[in-house]
């Protein structure tokens, strides 16, 4: 009989084992009420973290199952901003700290932190992050609908304060912008992202796209300054573009127009990003931006709902009337992949195509996304 261990995990949490020692398979068993998920392959253990379609909060493993896949599995997996923590066996499950035990391997679990913390409220916190460099960026792909390849990947913030827990950008960047501290904020973000994917961004085939408020997005200095960061980096000008997000209302739209116009004489193009269900920012597609992106709540309601779809197919005729790509976001599912396809949406983004991964794991996710997304027209 395997031995018991106290069950440590939530009952819609994971263990997924990736490991051919016996032993292992032992400890993990009766934890959660059952045996941990049997991975086959480093690849497999890839697309679970990757896509999140199966959430798991541990991925037990052993280097020499994981093969070729074990550099990204380390990416991904011992990534604070990734629910998901790495326990590492050891070949010989006698060796030196090895969990063989259930008791010993319990442990393990519960010392991987849980995410969840509240939002910052203290500005000159934000400011002391924003000095010591903690902020970090994670970059979501985008495939096109049509074939499935890679043409963007979102630059999103993220903040690991020193000795404390990490933070989503929901928990910093409202902050960012009532405290005036936006543009810093932004210009963190841009450094990162230049020097992270400027080696390998060809490789991706893909763009890059950093989120702006409108008050930086109108000033004509920061579009200037995000080209001058780009060419000082050697990222190449064409594989940059800009969306605009929605935290702030549009008043004069006569500004807004010669921004975007001064945007495109940089090569910047910009998005609109989040666009709801009757959004009054459907005016803003007779402006000349790149492209549209839909809110995740507006997608989601896709497969159930006739005004959803009708709205979409909307946006699509009018988008595509200006020469603009539509994008959906928040496709975590074939379902919605589906809903979003038979709409004439260009692109998808979402959990079902990956979750925002570290730089180190692209190449590998872009190598391995045909055999990850097969399940997406299943």
């Amino acid at each position: 009989m395997p031995p018991q261990a106290t069950p440590v995990l939530g009952r819609a949490e994971h263990t997924l084992l990736l490991a051919r020692d016996p032993a292992v398979l032992q400890a993990l068993h009766g934890m959660a009420g059952g045996p941990p998920r049997q991975l086959a392959s480093g690849r497999e253990a890839l697309r679970h973290l990757f896509t999140a379609e199966d959430p798991a909060r541990h991925l037990v493993c052993q280097p020499s199952a994981a093969g070729k896949a074990w550099p990204a599995l380390m990416a991904t997996a011992q990534d604070p901003f990734v629910a998901t923590g790495l326990i590492v066996v050891q070949e010989d499950a006698c060796g030196p700290g090895v969990p063989a035990r259930a008791s010993d391997l319990a442990a393990a679990l519960r010392a991987i932190p849980a995410p969840g913390p509240a939002p910052v409220t203290d500005p000159m916190v934000l400011a002391r992050g924003l000095a010591r460099g903690e902020i970090s960026v994670r970059y979501q792909p985008v495939l096109r609908v049509a074939d499935e390849r890679p043409v963007l990947v979102e630059g999103l913030a993220r903040w690991q304060p020193k000795g404390d827990v990490p933070l989503g950008p929901d928990s910093f960047v409202p902050l960012a912008e009532r405290s005036g501290q936006a543009r810093a904020l932004s210009v963190a973000v841009a450094r990162a992202a230049f020097a992270e994917l400027g080696p390998i961004i060809r490789r991706l085939g893909a763009a890059l796209s950093l989120n702006l408020p409108l008050d930086l997005l109108l000033d004509r200095r920061m579009p200037e300054r995000l080209c001058a960061l780009r060419d000082a980096a050697r990222f190449p000008a064409d594989a940059l573009m800009v969306e605009l997000t929605e935290t702030t209302p549009v008043r004069d739209r006569s500004a807004l127009r010669r921004a975007l116009h001064r945007c495109r004489a940089l090569g910047l193009p910009v998005l609109v990003d989040d666009m709801g269900l009757r959004d009054e920012r459907v005016a803003l597609l007779d402006l000349p931006f790149a492209g549209i992106k839909l809110d995740r709540s507006l997608v989601a309601a896709m497969p159930e709902s006739h005004r959803a779809r009708a709205e979409v197919a909307m946006l699509v005729r009018r988008a595509h009337a200006q020469g603009m790509t539509v994008t959906a976001e928040g496709v975590s599912d074939s379902r919605l992949w589906r809903a979003v396809a038979a709409a004439g949406v260009d692109n998808a983004q979402g959990y079902a195509i990956s979750r925002p991964l570290t730089a180190a794991a692209l190449p590998t996710w872009a190598s391995t996304r045909h055999w990850t997304h097969r399940h997406l027209n299943g």
